[in-house]
């Protein structure tokens, strides 16, 4: 789970970046003649689009650590289960007294 939190982390400030670039390209666009505005408008269009697909990757690396965190979570609650089931069983089996621990 660490690692799927690490690369959350790297994804988000790659989003921050692309978004920031993404600012800096639209307010460029005011900058020059005309004859540039189309690279420029590419460009914007460019960051646009890579900004788009991370924040898409963000939100897919968000729902695989949500959808993890959950699966630990069933687990151990599982296990919880079991080893409560198991104390029931011994005290039990001992006439209703404390487990022998």
């Amino acid at each position: 789970m660490e690692e799927q939190s690490s690369r959350l982390t790297k994804l988000a400030a790659v989003g921050a970046v692309a978004g920031a670039l993404a600012i800096a390209a639209i307010a460029a666009t005011g900058c020059g003649s005309d004859d540039n505005g189309s690279d420029i408008n590419n460009a914007i269009d460019s960051i646009q689009s890579q900004a788009s697909s991370v924040q898409s990757q963000v939100s897919s690396a968000a729902t695989s650590v949500q959808e993890q965190a959950q699966s630990v979570q069933s687990q151990v609650q599982s296990q919880a289960e079991s080893v409560q089931s198991q104390i029931q069983t011994q005290t039990e089996s001992n006439g209703g007294s404390s487990p022998g621990y």
